[in-house]
């Protein structure tokens, strides 16, 4: 089963991922990339504040990247065209 490890950059900086996680595949690297976007940003949204600008860059062990997932891809924002 591959090894993926899951590095988060946002407004507050780096945290790397030391010790990863094994998942059948890529996709399912993904996917938890996501959960983890929408968890930060359910933290970020108690405090008042929701930063589009991180995201989680997968690597494999060898630190080699397989993909960025940024974080304005965990969510779609949806405005009403109501008043304020």
């Amino acid at each position: 089963m591959p090894h993926f490890h899951f590095h988060v950059s946002n407004g507050t900086g780096e945290t790397r991922d030391e010790e990863g996680v094994d998942l059948p595949d890529l996709d399912a690297a993904h996917a938890r990339a996501l959960s983890g976007i929408r968890s930060i940003l359910r933290e970020e949204l108690g405090r008042g504040v929701l930063d589009f600008g991180g995201m989680i860059r997968i690597t494999d062990p060898q630190g080699r990247l397989v993909r960025e997932v940024p974080f304005d891809s965990a969510v779609e924002v949806r405005r009403s065209g109501g008043p304020r």
